[in-house]
């Protein structure tokens, strides 16, 4: 499959493996493909600081 991004599939891999270290995804194997959710519990509490 071809796209239009101008990042290799490498550098995706390193940025989303960067924000799994730091917790804000979770990431589960199905079959060939890594399925990716988006946890916003580390930033619940900067937001509450923006929005008080």
């Amino acid at each position: 499959m071809k796209h239009s991004l101008s990042i290799s599939r490498q550098g995706i891999a390193k940025h989303l493996s960067v924000l799994e270290e730091a917790g804000l995804v979770t990431s589960k194997r199905k079959g060939k493909y890594r399925v990716l959710i988006f946890n916003n519990e580390p930033l619940q509490n900067l937001l509450k600081g923006w929005i008080d």
